[in-house]
């Protein structure tokens, strides 16, 4: 997109390495400790360190790979290639947390998630400073708030326990920082700790109704709209994100009304459409091609360097099956797609229905091209998917008062999915292993499956053809060492 490809002043990226680590801002030079007066002079600073906060947490150790494809689907199993106990994918893939390569893993996630935040804090610090006008200011603090709730619920759905319906609402949580500070902060309660992301997200949506435009990505990187900083609003914590984030809060929670409410505020708005299966292009050398589906994105990450990462671990040109691969086989995806069922190979995300959607080394070696960027002028290859539509239609499947109208938005998915719809199950208990099938087949490289699996707090989950037994110690991220001082575990 153009203005994330737009290059940023030096004191950006500046602060951008200053936020990473607290340990290191003390080393930070003059050169880049531009002084905020100067920053927040005119409307252009607060829109490059709004945009800072969504390059950062495009990185790779955020949702530009551990957030999403790469870490969290791991853990949840996704791939195969584990059958070299040394490597790093073995070792993330049976939860070896106090192994150090394993920790330098985890550290990443929660240092880069922070930093984010971190940015979100120097602009609210500054954003009613009188500079903006009323409705930039509002664009700006409510997509500010937004992100730091967003960030701060992925770190609590990571690090945390599960809420149980307030069962652990006591329990120890991560700090939940509020100031543009360097100083130690404590952790709060995760109680707490979802009281203040709904405080932020419900601030947030007031802010942002100024605003509830939705500019999907094009098929290029043109736009009619002059200013860029109200393009590609998917790309932006926007309005109708924050109201799908609180639906993912409520759901956390096991607020069911609430859930309800904003999942179905989010699909009966409109702004988004299921892909059309007529038109739909998934052959990613095609400029028009749409691997991740985009129309359907209520809020993504633009990841300028994709096609490097994704190369890396979803092989294209280099020889295919080494130990940093992401693959799996034939047999484990029929698992999760189902093509030998009645009118399942039909599945517009399998590998029989899209076989341009994925690479087939082998049988046994099958890479998803879902990140290929193999046409440079399409913009949408460059997209990682972090809230879907799809996503809203499972928490109000999940959330509705009764099985009829639970699986009626369940059914929705599916018919747009191209496989036949589910008759009304028998109990609640049912209903919810179908939507569990959906986050299977839905997410494929996505990372939503991870934490699904914890918010069920399942036994046990799939890997392949067998299942591994799951835990507490399993499902939870241990913190940091203290020397960190953003979210100190003291």
């Amino acid at each position: 997109m153009k203005h994330i490809k737009q290059l940023f002043p030096a004191y950006i990226f500046g602060l951008l390495l200053l936020f990473s680590s607290c340990n290191k801002w003390l080393d930070v030079t003059p050169k880049t400790q531009v002084k905020e007066e100067a920053q927040f002079s005119g409307k252009q600073g607060f829109i490059d360190a709004l945009f800072g906060i969504y390059q950062n947490s495009a990185r790779q150790t955020g949702y530009g790979r551990n957030l999403t494809y790469g870490l969290l689907d791991i853990l949840a199993q996704r791939y195969e290639n584990k059958s070299i106990a040394s490597t790093l994918y073995a070792k993330l893939s049976t939860y070896q947390y106090t192994d150090s390569e394993v920790q330098a893993v985890v550290d990443a996630v929660f240092t880069n998630s922070y930093g984010s935040i971190a940015q979100t804090n120097y602009v609210l610090k500054n954003v009613d400073n009188g500079i903006l006008d009323e409705t930039s200011r509002r664009i700006v603090k409510g997509e500010s708030l937004g992100m730091r709730a967003f960030l701060h619920f992925d770190l609590i759905r990571l690090f945390s326990d599960i809420y149980a319906s307030g069962a652990n609402a006591s329990t120890p949580s991560i700090a939940y920082l509020r100031e543009f500070t360097v100083t130690s902060n404590a952790r709060v309660s995760l109680g707490a700790a979802l009281d203040l992301c709904e405080a932020d997200l419900k601030a947030a949506e007031e802010l942002l109704s100024v605003n509830q435009n939705i500019d999907l990505i094009p098929d290029n990187q043109g736009s009619t709209n002059a200013d860029l900083f109200l393009q590609y609003r998917q790309n932006h914590l926007n309005y109708w994100a924050v109201k799908a984030t609180l639906a993912r809060l409520y759901q956390f929670k096991g607020d069911k009304v609430n859930a309800l409410k904003y999942a179905t505020e989010v699909i009966n708005s409109q702004k988004f459409k299921f892909v059309n299966q007529s038109t739909l292009i998934v052959d990613p050398v095609q400029v028009t091609s749409d691997l991740t589906f985009s129309t359907e994105h209520i809020f993504s990450i633009y990841v300028s360097d994709i096609k490097l990462a994704a190369d890396d671990v979803f092989k294209n040109t280099v020889a295919a099956g080494e130990s940093t691969d992401l693959w799996s086989t034939r047999t484990s995806l029929n698992a999760v797609y189902q093509p030998t069922l009645a009118n399942h190979a039909s599945d517009i995300r399998s590998t029989t229905a899209s076989k341009s959607l994925w690479n087939v080394v082998s049988e046994n070696i099958i890479y998803t091209k879902k990140y290929w960027n193999e046409n440079a002028a399409n913009v949408k290859q460059r997209l990682i998917p972090v809230i879907k539509l799809a996503e809203m239609y499972y928490i109000a499947a999940e959330s509705s008062a009764t099985l009829e109208d639970g699986t009626r938005y369940l059914n929705v998915v599916r018919t747009n999915r191209l496989i036949p719809e589910i008759p009304v199950p028998a109990s609640s208990a049912a209903l919810d292993t179908e939507i569990l099938l959906e986050y299977r087949k839905e997410f494929y490289a996505e990372g939503q499956l991870w934490f699904y699996y914890k918010l069920k707090n399942l036994a046990t989950i799939p890997n392949g053809t067998a299942t591994v037994t799951m835990s507490k110690a399993k499902y939870i991220f241990p913190l940091p060492n203290t020397e960190l001082e953003f979210g100190s575990s003291n």
